[in-house]
């Protein structure tokens, strides 16, 4: 499988973070659409075919790998937990450090922590029977995403697959025009595709010993060996698709390893698997908990 970059620029505010197996979600509906749901299938029935993504990242940023404990002097400890919050390391330092990968080596200017900052939006619930919103309450809140919608900001989003660019290029433009996440029939998750280019150098490091897993994923003991991870939890919905159906929208809540999550890779196998038995209707909806698997050394 190559390993693609894509560089988005949103055209509006997200009312959806930009996570990995919802993306991948969003362009199954959209291939269902265009091809038919035979192909669908065939897609996802073949493991070797499906596609593994990041979360959007900001431009220029990889995760930083959680690596293994170890032991410092009491006046490092401060330190190291200012460390320890910033979850972003720099692409260009991330490829110089790599082969003796070790954190307290890394200046706290090539670190960053991600970004968190929202917008509560209020909004006025309507009653049905009378079109106009209550007298007494009725008011509730959204969080929308505005960090990167400035002109000078882009989001990296990290896909490997064994397509090609053209296809990439052109599924990642249908969602960016039809809108991704919560609220894309008002204008919300729009963005353009700035670029999508090969980043092979990622997984060029043939003596290393561990991996990092850029991607939301499940851990799987059989492959993933020695690893460290941070739990996140992953609460899908079907989308209107299914929903507007009669059909429940909610998924059952999945726990995934966060972006960071750091392992040693045993056999031929991908680290991860594509996850099952999700909604309790509909037993064919499933979840892509693949991982995009970066090699590295941790330093001695």
């Amino acid at each position: 499988m190559k390993l693609y970059r894509a560089k988005l620029q949103l055209r509006s505010a997200l009312g959806t973070p930009l996570v990995g197996p919802t993306i991948f979600g969003q362009m199954c509906w959209i291939v269902r659409e265009i091809e038919g749901e035979a192909t669908l299938f065939d897609w996802l029935n073949n493991p070797s075919r499906i596609w593994r993504l990041s979360d959007g990242l900001p431009s220029g940023f990889l995760p930083k790998p959680l690596c293994r404990p170890r032991l410092l002097p009491v006046e490092k400890i401060a330190e190291t937990k200012k460390l320890k919050k910033n979850e972003l390391v720099r692409r260009d330092v991330w490829l110089k450090s790599r082969s003796a990968w070790d954190e307290r080596k890394i200046s706290q200017g090539d670190l960053m922590s991600l970004p968190k900052a929202t917008d509560r939006i209020p909004h006025n619930s309507i009653d049905r029977n009378t079109g106009s919103t209550p007298e007494i309450g009725g008011l509730y809140f959204t969080n929308e995403d505005w960090r990167f919608t400035s002109s000078n900001k882009y989001i990296d989003l990290y896909i490997q697959a064994p397509d090609d660019k053209e296809k990439i290029s052109g599924l990642l433009e249908l969602l960016g025009q039809t809108g991704y996440g919560r609220d894309a029939s008002t204008g919300k998750g729009q963005f353009a595709v700035v670029s999508v280019v090969e980043d092979d150098e990622l997984l060029n490091a043939p003596d290393a010993t561990r991996h990092v897993s850029l991607s939301r994923g499940v851990l799987t003991p059989e492959t993933m060996r020695d690893a460290y991870w941070r739990v996140t939890p992953h609460f899908g919905k079907t989308g209107p698709q299914v929903s507007l159906t009669g059909t429940s929208p909610f998924k059952r809540p999945v726990l995934l390893t966060a972006p960071g999550a750091s392992y040693r890779l045993h056999g031929d196998r991908p680290a991860g698997r594509w996850v099952t038995n999700i909604h309790p209707e509909r037993p064919e909806i499933g979840l892509n908990g693949l991982h995009i698997s970066l090699p590295f050394s941790e330093a001695a």
